[in-house]
C-alpha cells in the first residue's frame, strides 16, 4: 500500500468533505494496510470521526498513540490482529467487529471489555449484560483476592528505602500473578493479565505522604530483571506420564521464539519487543513455556518418539480466499524417528510432518534470511537442506530437498554466519568442525566439506578425544564460541580470519582470540549459547551450574593454556 495522505483520506470519507477535522465516516477497507502504514499524526486530526472501516487489511495491532476522541464504531474484520491491548486508547468505542482474525482468543474478548469501557456491541451482538458483569462483579472479586494476598503474606519493610520497596513490589506482583486464580482455566491468560495490569494499576499502599504504587511500568520492570540471570522458575515438564519421580527423561533442546523484529516474530507473545515464549523438547513431548509465569502453555506429545531438536521460523500463510499472504510463526521438531514435525503453536495445531532421514535426527536449523529453508542433521551422517515452503489457509504445504552435505560423523550443531547466511554453513560434529558452501546457484547438489577447522590440543591420551565439537554459536558477525567436552575451556575465534586461510589448504587452524575457563568434565552435549547484543557467553556444566562470561575485550592476546575465568558461575539450587 502506498503512503496514506490527506488527499486519500478525504477521497475515502462519506459524505465528501474538505477538512479532516470534520470527517465523520471513513472507509479504508481492503487496501492491504499494515500497522506501520497508519500515520498517527495525520489520523489524529480526525477529531470528529465516528465510524472507521479497516476491514480486509493486514493489521496486527493499532498504532501506538492513536487517539480518536469521537470514534463510536470500528470494523477490524478479516485482519491479522494479535495484540488487542493496542486498542486501549479508543475508549469511546461502542461497536467493534473483529471476526476472521485467526489469533484472537476468548481471553482477548474479555480484555477488550475491560479496555473499552463503553463497548456494547461486539461482532454484531449486544454484550451489555455480559460486559457489566465482567467489569464490575468480576473486578471486585479479583480486587478482594489481591488485597487478601497482601494482608496475609506481605507488609511494608521497617526500613523503607527505595530499594527495599522495589523488592517488595516485585515479589508482590509476581505472587499476585501466580496465586490469584479466578474463573475457568480457559481464561487463565485473561485473569493473570487482569490482576497484573489492571487491578494493580489502582492498588496502592500509603507510605508517609506518598504512595507505593504498583503499575504497568513496574510489572515490565520486574521481568527485565531476568537479564541478571537470576533463576525465576524451575520446571520438570518432560517426565514420563508427568511423574515427578522420573529423572531419566533427558531434556535435549530449548529455543526462544524469535522477537518482533526477527523474521516477523509474534507480537502477542512479546514484552517490549523481546520474546517470552521458550520451546523445549525431550522424551515424547515438546513444551511451550511462558517465561513470565513459568507455566507450560502447550504440550505436544507423540507416543514412541524421542525429540532431540527443535527450531523456530516464520513462513508465509495465504489468507482466506487467497487474498494476500501473512507471516506465520512455526516450530519444527525432530528426533529418533527421523520425522520433522511442523507445528503452528499460535493456532494450537500440529499441521504436518515429513521424513528427513531413515535414522534419528540430531539437529534442526532454519535460515535466518529465508524462513522456509530448513537444515536437518541426522545419524546417517548427512546434512540436508529443505525448502518447506509456506502454507495455505487449509495448512497444505510442499517440501522439496535442495542440497545434500556429506559428513564423516553425526552433526551436533549448525551455525550460519550472520553476515553470509546464504553462502556458508558451519557444522559441529562428533569428529570435528566443518564448513560447507551452501550456495544454491552452484552445482553439484551433493557436496562434501569445503574445509575442516581444527583447534589446539593440550593433552592427549587413550581416554580423551578433543575432535568432538559439542557447542557452537556466533558472538558477533565474526567471533564464534565453540567447545569440546573434556577440554575444560571454551574457545572464541575469528570466522573471517580462519576462512581466509582456505585457499592454501583444506584443513585450517582456527584463529583463536580468547580462551575461557570452563568445567573439566567428560560429559558431552552440555549446552553452550551466546547473547550477541549483550556480549555474553553462557554454558552449563555437569553439576547444573551456569558459567557466564561477559566478553568486553576481544583484543587480548591468546596464550595457550592461559584461560580467562568466568564472570560468574551461577549455582541453581532446587528441592523436590
Amino acid at each position: 500500500m502506498g503512503k496514506i495522505t490527506e488527499k486519500l483520506l478525504l477521497e475515502k470519507c462519506t459524505p465528501k468533505n474538505t477538512k479532516l477535522e470534520q470527517v465523520k465516516t471513513l472507509n479504508l477497507s481492503k487496501l492491504g494496510l499494515k500497522s506501520s502504514d497508519l500515520p498517527v499524526p495525520l489520523l489524529s486530526r480526525l477529531r470528529c470521526l465516528e465510524q472507521l472501516d479497516l476491514s480486509g487489511n493486514r493489521l496486527q495491532e493499532m498504532p501506538s498513540g492513536l487517539v480518536l476522541p469521537s470514534l463510536r464504531s470500528l470494523d477490524l474484520t478479516n485482519n491479522e490482529m494479535e495484540d488487542v491491548t493496542t486498542l486501549d486508547t479508543l475508549t469511546t468505542l461502542e461497536d467493534l467487529r473483529m471476526e476472521d482474525n485467526l489469533y484472537i482468543t476468548i481471553n482477548d474478548n474479555y480484555k477488550l471489555i475491560i479496555l473499552l469501557p463503553k463497548l456494547r456491541f461486539y461482532n454484531g451482538k449486544d454484550i451489555s449484560d455480559t460486559a457489566n458483569h465482567i467489569r464490575y462483579a468480576n473486578s471486585e472479586n479479583l480486587r478482594k483476592r489481591v488485597l487478601a494476598l497482601w494482608e496475609t503474606s506481605f507488609s511494608l519493610p521497617d526500613h523503607r528505602t527505595a530499594e527495599n520497596l522495589a523488592i517488595v513490589e516485585r515479589d508482590f506482583v509476581n505472587a499476585v500473578c501466580h496465586k490469584v486464580k479466578y474463573g475457568p482455566s480457559s481464561l487463565t491468560d485473561y485473569t493473570k493479565w487482569r490482576v497484573g495490569f489492571n487491578c494493580l494499576l489502582h492498588f496502592s499502599f500509603p507510605y508517609k505522604d506518598n504512595y507505593f504504587i504498583l503499575s504497568e511500568y513496574n510489572w515490565n520492570h520486574v521481568y527485565s530483571l531476568t537479564v541478571s540471570l537470576q533463576p525465576l522458575h524451575v520446571l520438570q515438564c518432560h517426565s514420563k506420564q508427568d511423574s515427578p519421580d522420573d529423572f531419566s527423561t533427558q531434556l535435549w533442546a530449548c529455543s526462544f521464539q524469535p522477537p518482533l523484529d526477527y523474521n516477523g516474530g509474534d507480537r502477542k507473545n512479546s514484552v517490549n519487543g523481546a520474546t517470552r515464549i521458550v520451546a523445549t523438547c525431550g522424551g515424547e513431548s515438546v513444551c511451550l513455556i511462558d517465561c513470565e509465569t513459568g507455566l507450560v502453555m502447550k504440550k505436544y506429545k507423540v507416543p514412541g518418539e524421542e525429540f532431540f531438536s527443535l527450531a523456530w521460523s516464520t513462513v508465509l500463510m495465504s489468507r482466506k480466499g487467497n487474498v494476500g499472504m501473512r507471516p506465520c510463526s512455526i516450530l519444527a521438531a525432530g528426533g529418533k524417528r527421523g520425522l520433522v514435525k511442523l507445528l503452528h503453536p499460535r493456532a494450537n495445531m500440529a499441521y504436518g510432518e515429513f521424513r528427513a532421514s531413515r535414522k534419528a535426527l540430531s539437529i534442526l536449523c532454519f535460515s535466518p534470511r529465508q524462513g522456509n529453508l530448513l537444515f536437518t542433521g541426522s545419524y546417517d551422517k548427512n546434512i540436508l537442506l529443505w525448502d518447506i515452503g509456506g502454507v495455505d489457509s487449509y495448512y497444505n504445504f510442499k517440501v522439496t530437498r535442495l542440497l545434500v552435505l556429506e559428513t564423516t560423523s553425526t552433526p551436533l550443531h549448525f551455525c550460519l554466519p550472520p553476515a553470509t547466511p546464504d553462502t556458508h554453513l558451519i557444522a559441529a560434529c562428533e569428529k570435528g568442525l566443518h564448513s560447507y558452501n551452501i550456495q544454491l546457484n552452484k552445482d553439484p547438489k551433493k557436496r562434501s566439506e569445503e574445509m575442516e577447522i581444527t583447534f589446539p590440543v593440550y593433552e592427549k591420551d587413550t581416554d580423551h578425544d578433543y575432535h568432538t565439537i559439542d557447542g557452537l554459536g556466533f558472538l558477533t558477525n565474526d567471533v564464534v564460541a565453540s567447545k569440546s567436552h573434556m577440554q575444560g575451556s571454551i574457545y572464541l575465534w575469528s570466522w573471517n580470519d580462519t576462512q581466509a586461510q582456505r585457499p592454501k589448504k583444506k584443513e585450517v587452524c582456527a584463529v583463536i582470540l580468547m580462551e575461557l575457563q570452563w568445567s573439566s568434565t567428560d560429559i558431552p552435549y552440555l549446552s553452550l549459547n551466546t547473547c550477541p547484543s549483550k556480549g555474553y557467553v553462557v554454558c552449563g556444566d555437569e553439576r547444573g551450574r551456569l558459567w557466564t562470561y561477559h566478553v568486553t575485550d576481544l583484543k587480548a592476546n591468546f596464550r595457550s593454556g592461559k584461560a580467562i575465568p568466568a564472570t560468574e558461575v551461577l549455582i541453581i539450587e532446587t528441592t523436590y
